[in-house]
């Protein structure tokens, strides 16, 4: 993907007609990632709208012309800190500069709805996610032997 290509990625907030390739878009991640689907792992893909439509959350997609190709959510930990959840970038479009609009997308709402840090977390084995949230200025804070704990203050 060119600049271009990546100036021409649109981020919304979800709408009911997305939903359905939103779930599709994250299940195929975890998928990948863990060679089956435990949708008992997965309650708020059911109905994100509702999961997702509360003070101090969001669900966020992103589309290059038609096609949904990304994903990330903002959860309310506590009333100053923000999580981030369910980051997803479709394959084909991975390593090209999408997941870093979408975090950046998510830190400045998260700011604006007055979070005063964020935190998230990713699998330990999931190699790529941890160097991608250390290169956006995530720190580790707990390693419980299955899922890196970052942190970050919003700026």
């Amino acid at each position: 993907m060119n600049s271009k290509t990546l100036d021409n990625l649109t981020i919304i907030k979800i709408t009911g007609e997305y939903e359905e390739m939103a779930r599709n878009l994250v299940l195929e991640g975890l998928l990948e990632r863990f060679d089956f689907i435990d949708n008992s792992y997965n309650p708020d893909l059911k109905d994100i709208l509702k999961t997702y439509g509360t003070d101090g959350t969001l669900f966020l997609i992103g589309f290059i012309r038609e096609e949904l190709i990304c994903t990330g959510a903002l959860t309310k930990e506590k009333e100053d800190t923000g999580r981030i959840q369910r980051m997803s970038v479709k394959k084909k479009y991975r390593r090209q500069g999408v997941a870093n609009r979408m975090i950046k997308e998510l830190e400045l709402l998260a700011k604006e709805m007055g979070y005063k840090k964020i935190v998230l977390e990713t699998n330990n084995n999931w190699i790529s996610a941890i160097k991608f949230y250390r290169k956006n200025g995530y720190v580790e804070y707990h390693n419980d032997g299955e899922c890196t704990h970052f942190i970050k203050t919003a700026e």
